[in-house]
């Protein structure tokens, strides 16, 4: 490294760079917002009809299963349903409902649909774990009591529920990895932002 580094000419250069500024952004921008936007917006509709097809199978249940075992996987899947629309309005709704589309506003909807995609995912790794959960507790009350659990009440949960819950789970992890990656990058870039304002 040269010892005669001309601090003042790189001092004069610097204070020449254009500096973002908190204009409107390009055309490009707005489009993938927009489009985040709409795939959020299907995202959460398909959410509430997996709701609805989750309160149908509870009733299905309670009439399919009479007894303790049916209340108790109807009140499992209502409890299910009833969370599942929960999360879905808090976390899609601040996507749907952002409107300020400034570059820093823009750079801002970034992290904050970064970090709303991340407890969605942590949220669906604990309702696979749930079901995981559930479709052990089927096990436990069909070797405790054989006549008392619906074999093809074990068989769905067991063979199919469980295996495609444990990789969606596994697939998850690697999402949650990539977008705590991709957060970090955001919000530094965000306090850059700041900084320069």
């Amino acid at each position: 490294m040269a010892d005669d580094f001309d601090f003042e000419t790189l001092a004069k250069r610097w204070q020449q760079q254009q500096t973002p500024t908190d204009g409107t952004p390009g055309a490009e921008d707005l489009a993938q917002a927009s489009r985040r936007q709409r795939k959020q917006r299907a995202l959460m509709y398909i959410e509430w009809l997996g709701a609805l097809v989750m309160e149908i199978a509870a009733v299905w249940l309670l009439l399919a299963i009479p007894g303790w075992l049916g209340y108790l996987s109807a009140a499992f899947l209502m409890l299910g349903a009833l969370s599942t629309f929960y999360v879905s309005r808090q976390v899609h709704r601040p996507i749907l409902a952002y409107d300020n589309w400034s570059s820093s506003g823009l750079l801002q909807f970034r992290r904050r649909t970064c970090q709303l995609s991340l407890r969605y995912y942590r949220y669906t790794q604990f309702s696979c774990a749930a079901l995981i959960l559930f479709s052990a507790l089927l096990w436990l009350l069909h070797w405790w009591q054989p006549a008392e659990v619906a074999s093809h009440l074990l068989l769905f949960y067991s063979v199919l529920v469980s295996p495609l819950c444990l990789i969606a789970i596994y697939q998850l992890q690697q999402k949650i990895r990539q977008k705590a990656v991709e957060l970090q990058q955001l919000s530094a870039l965000a306090k850059d932002f700041e900084q320069d304002h």
